[in-house]
């Protein structure tokens, strides 16, 4: 059953940073379109001015577009930030997995493998995908679309998740969203076997927690080919795949990219012209 969720808030302005069309969109359910004045965190601001140098070419015409961190308040580029609800999951690991997670000499290693992921999505290299990016795994039994929340685990909040996690069956095949080539592919702390591909122009697509990976870094990968199996590796309490998407270095809600043509074409009044 497809539930009412409200991803983001795509906003259009104009050359001269006057407002002309400001819009909100729902997807995966229920649609619904109504002016609104703030762009959610996790999503993007799409503008006819260079205002990044991430890009779409829609009928001929060049469009520019700024991700919205999941923790933004106030204004980016004069455009309201919205104030999100998002809800809080508790989370309770188990002893022995709480115990191997706090040690000091895991801290560190985590810190370092942050430090890494950092400074592979702080590349930039020329775009690779085209397209709308298609949904990773094909046999999956559910899906949370759970970007944003808060989650507490043992009692701690730890952030924001920053995905969203397809439950699927131990060794499900793991597809790539998109064209690109994979700067990443091993064994993280918290990740499990992680791979991340670089889609150029700045977006990244992440899949965490696999069972295996048939890939390598370096490798060269094209929209559809089979990456991995899903499983429970790392900080994980079941078989799941948790896809991201990074744009600049800035977590967005990886709807925007399953929708990406429409979402261009929409907020840019192209629809049918």
């Amino acid at each position: 059953m497809m539930v009412e969720i409200l991803l983001f808030s795509a906003v259009l302005f104009s050359k001269s940073l006057d407002f002309e069309d400001i819009r909100r969109f729902t997807f995966f359910g229920d649609e619904k379109k109504g002016d609104s004045e703030c762009v959610m965190p996790g999503g993007i601001i799409i503008s006819y001015q260079k205002i990044s140098e991430l890009y779409f070419s829609v009928d001929g015409k060049e469009f520019f577009f700024l991700p919205v961190p999941i923790t933004a308040s106030g204004y980016i580029n004069g455009v309201k930030v919205c104030e999100p609800d998002f809800p809080v999951e508790e989370i309770n690991l188990r002893r022995r997995l709480k115990k191997r997670f706090e040690s000091s000499d895991m801290y560190d290693k985590i810190k370092a493998e942050k430090q890494l992921l950092k400074d592979i999505f702080s590349q930039f290299s020329n775009k690779m995908w085209e397209g709308d990016f298609i949904f990773p795994v094909k046999d999956y039994k559910s899906i949370r679309w759970n970007f944003g929340m808060r989650r507490k685990i043992n009692g701690y909040l730890s952030g924001y998740h920053k995905g969203i996690d397809i439950s699927s069956r131990k060794g499900t095949k793991v597809f790539a969203s998109n064209s690109g080539v994979v700067v990443l592919a091993r064994r993280f702390t918290l990740e499990g076997n992680l791979i991340v591909i670089d889609h150029g122009n700045g977006v990244f697509s992440i899949y965490a927690h696999l069972w295996k990976f048939f890939v390598k870094e370096g490798d060269r990968v094209s929209k559809g080919e089979l990456i991995g199996l899903v499983g429970s590796t790392g900080r994980s309490t079941a078989p799941h795949l948790h896809f991201g998407v990074k744009v600049s270095g800035v977590d967005v809600h990886p709807a925007i990219f399953f929708n990406i043509s429409k979402i261009v074409s929409e907020t840019t009044g192209l629809v049918g012209k």
